[in-house]
């Protein structure tokens, strides 16, 4: 059943190729062994989950196994170091986020040694107050800044990363100077519920629980739209700052990979993207909002955005 799995997925890949008046190269033979995932963070953490749930879809197809590998440390760098020694030969890719961008943006690694492949999930993120703290609003955090300039405390995850790129982005868009300290995420959420930090910023599905039950109040969303479970709270961008930056997660492989590797890579991704497992596990962890599966020209496109956007942040932020 699953090389018959196989046989649809590259026959399907054939058709939509023939729709366009050209053939593709797949690779009948391609994975015949292990492909490794190299990625930043450490094991069982969000995108090491995200992997092992991605790639149960793509095992069953290929019969082979996709595995994450955590190298952690160093900022980042020692992980696409790594990638970068291994060779382009379609098993080894490495998870790309924001993260990845700001050592970009940071010069510390060269984004334009990887191809980009296809990018999964987007998330989007909240400002958060204690059910017992004083700001109820996005006009008493503007108030409390104008009558006490950085006075406010963020709580954020890891320091000079995606986190501190938001709250400066929002900064630069409000005229505020929210000053953000770094935790571990356990460690973050305590500090707020014990008051000793004013807010905190976070992904909603990490927090979704501590919201339901009233411990944590979100006041403010970064993204497009609101969420339909929380139809109370604004985004920044309907109170005329536009910041809708969000976490999200993609992978990138060698630029000189084998085309017809490329071809079955992504195919594989797009229908693990699809399939009613992950889907499932997308929901749990509310990423269905803005989470869309794009291939690498648009990966691409997407990337150079990102690219810019976080050159400009970090420069504002005086990195």
């Amino acid at each position: 059943m699953k090389h018959l799995k196989r046989f649809h997925l590259n026959a399907a890949a054939i058709v939509a190729a023939l729709a366009f008046g050209s053939a593709p190269a797949i690779a009948d033979d391609y994975p015949s062994r292990t492909v490794e995932i190299i990625h930043q963070y450490g094991p069982g953490g969000g995108t090491d989950r995200f992997i092992r749930a991605i790639s149960e879809p793509m095992q069953e197809a290929t019969d082979q196994s996709f595995v994450p590998i955590s190298i952690t440390g160093g900022g980042g760098v020692p992980a696409f170091v790594t990638f970068l020694q291994r060779p382009a030969n379609g098993y080894t890719l490495v998870s790309i986020s924001p993260d990845d961008v700001i050592n970009h943006a940071l010069g510390r690694i060269d984004l334009s040694m990887v191809k980009p492949l296809v990018r999964i999930q987007y998330d989007q993120g909240l400002l958060l107050v204690s059910k017992d703290s004083p700001l109820k609003s996005v006009d008493d955090i503007l108030a409390a800044e104008a009558k006490s300039p950085g006075g406010l405390k963020v709580g954020v995850t890891g320091s000079a990363g995606f986190d501190d790129a938001l709250i400066g982005l929002f900064n630069a868009q409000a005229g505020t100077e929210l000053a953000t300290v770094p935790f571990g995420a356990a460690e973050m959420v305590s500090n707020t519920l014990g008051g000793h930090l004013d807010m905190m910023y976070e992904e909603y599905g990490p927090t979704r629980g501590l919201i339901e039950s009233g411990d944590l109040i979100p006041l403010l969303l970064f993204s497009d739209d609101r969420l339909t479970e929380l139809p109370d709270v604004p985004t920044a961008k309907e109170l005329g700052y536009d910041v809708t930056i969000g976490r999200w997660r993609g992978f990138g492989i060698k630029p000189d990979t084998n085309a017809a590797d490329v071809e079955t890579l992504v195919a594989l991704f797009r229908d693990a993207a699809a399939d009613p497992g992950y889907k499932k596990i997308e929901a749990e962890n509310a990423l269905q909002y803005r989470s869309e599966f794009i291939g690498p020209e648009a990966f691409k496109t997407f990337l150079d955005g990102e690219i810019a956007t976080y050159t400009q942040i970090m420069k504002q932020l005086g990195y």
